[in-house]
């Protein structure tokens, strides 16, 4: 009996140690609902109520029923003793958003709803560290504020990522009433001690939107989108827009062009481009009625065909080598015979892979010599009857979406040309391709000296010999003509 009792607290023990390091983590801030379009600008704040740090780094968030990975982009994927961290949907539109917050951020691929929905933390085993479902009727529904746990209540208060929750929502100081004889009589008037409190209303203005992803591949069209709202919110379909991608190129739209706001610009080199959007009601105006920003980070392309099947199963697997999750929605796998088109929100993880079976795609070990991976624009990613990595080079040209590709090859005689996207440097042992011409070019001329030099060898020899014979005869029938004028015929 005494075993099983013992047995028993052992287990209790256990049970609550595990329950005690994670009790303090918790849900602390939701930012669900934010002014003007909020696609990938909400986050939620979790706060570490303990005094005991919380490696978070395997945990997930569990949203709109599907457990989200943790990717840490800065800070420490431990969160200190009564320390703060948010989970973002987009890392660079929360840095544009909260461009001084210093604490730690995990970037996570969800999308809260403007309605409501059931939240959690959870842990590498997919316990339930906290949870909440919280609803648009709480408020800090497209106001600016956020919904903040106070004190072990939810209420509304000014957003405060990173840093202790509002604790009330300052009130608006009372109107100062003027002292006079009228307000200071006992008359009828009214008394000056009962004040109205008034939020100050903000002004309202003409804004601008730019939607877009804030990640894009090298020699990957991205896609654009502008949005003009007037000053009472509705959305404006008139006026003119300039856009400045950050790489040199820009375009203007007006007139008819500005009801087509979604287009596409092709970045041909990795980096940081800040692209800046302005809006005019008027087309001849100079001076921009709004304006937004966003930066694009272009990272690039190393998203190829890493594996095929046999005969039998004929599957094709997908591997994205970058650092970041890619969309390869509409992306073409195609052969000389048949040609298969990804469906809408393929999204391969970063450093993952994904295999699609031939009951998908009909593709057949027929289709292996000739198959390829193309962008939702044609442009060909990879070729998989290369054995050796891309290494190609993306010449920019007048029109974004054209995109000119010099391929380099190998020296050695085994080697297949590549036509991935993307840019790498050319090993020391690689020839550029636009070399090659002129190397064979070159190698001709020098043939053609050398045989030119010979023919007039020969040529000079023959004329030497022809020359020396001519003389030879010439002198030769001099000579017996010569001999004959020595003798006299005499007559007898």
């Amino acid at each position: 009996m005494s075993k099983k009792i013992i047995l028993f607290l052992v287990g209790l023990v256990l049970f609550s140690s595990y329950n005690l390091a994670y009790a303090g983590l918790v849900i602390n801030e939701i930012m669900y609902d934010l002014e003007d379009a909020d696609t990938g600008r909400e986050w939620v704040e979790i706060y570490n109520n303990s005094d005991t740090a919380v490696d978070v780094s395997a945990f997930k968030f569990f949203e709109a029923n599907t457990n989200h990975g943790l990717t840490l982009v800065e800070g420490d994927a431990n969160i200190g003793a009564y320390g703060y961290a948010v989970i973002v949907s987009d890392s660079e539109k929360f840095k544009i958003d909260w461009p001084n917050f210093p604490g730690t951020i995990f970037d996570s691929s969800f999308s809260l709803s403007n309605d409501g929905e059931a939240l959690a933390i959870k842990d590498e085993s997919l316990n339930i560290v906290d949870e909440y479902t919280y609803s648009s009727s709480q408020g800090a529904n497209g106001d600016g504020n956020s919904l903040q746990k106070i004190s072990g209540s939810w209420s509304v208060a000014t957003s405060t990522p990173g840093i202790a929750n509002e604790t009330v929502l300052p009130p608006s100081p009372p109107p100062i009433v003027p002292n006079n004889s009228e307000g200071s009589s006992g008359g009828g008037g009214s008394s000056p001690n009962v004040t109205e409190n008034k939020t100050k209303a903000e002004i309202p203005k003409i804004k601008t939107k730019i939607i877009t992803k804030t990640i894009a591949f090298v020699g990957v069209p991205v896609s654009f989108e502008a949005l003009a709202f007037g000053y009472n919110g509705e959305k404006l379909f008139s006026g003119k827009y300039f856009w400045n991608f950050g790489d040199g190129d820009s375009v203007e739209l007006k007139g008819s062009d500005i009801n087509n706001q979604k287009f596409t610009h092709t970045y041909f080199y990795p980096g940081e481009y800040v692209v800046n959007l302005e809006y005019y009601t008027n087309h001849y105006g100079d001076v921009p009625d709004a304006s937004d920003k966003v930066i694009i980070k272009v990272v690039s392309a190393d998203i190829l065909i890493s594996g095929v099947g046999d005969e039998k199963d004929f599957f094709i697997e997908l591997s994205n080598n970058t650092n970041y999750d890619a969309d390869i929605s509409k992306w073409i796998l195609s052969s000389d015979k048949k040609s298969f088109v990804l469906p809408k929100n393929t999204i391969i993880g970063s450093k993952k892979k994904i295999i699609i079976s031939p009951k998908i795609t009909n593709f057949s070990i027929l289709d292996k010599e000739t198959l390829k991976l193309m962008n939702s624009q044609g442009n060909k990613i990879f070729d998989y009857q290369s054995p050796i990595a891309p290494v190609v080079t993306i010449l920019p040209t007048k029109t974004a979406d054209e995109i000119i590709v010099q391929p380099k090859i190998s020296a050695s005689e085994n080697s297949k040309v590549v036509e991935p996207l993307g840019i790498a440097p050319a090993p020391a042992d690689q020839i550029p391709v636009e070399n090659l011409p002129a190397l064979a070019i070159q190698s001709d001329i020098v043939k053609n000296e050398w045989n030119a030099t010979i023919i007039v060898y020969f040529v000079s020899i023959i004329f030497i010999g022809a020359s020396a014979s001519a003389v030879y005869f010439l002198r030769r029938k001099k000579v017996v003509s010569n001999a004959g004028d020595d003798f006299n015929i005499l007559d007898e």
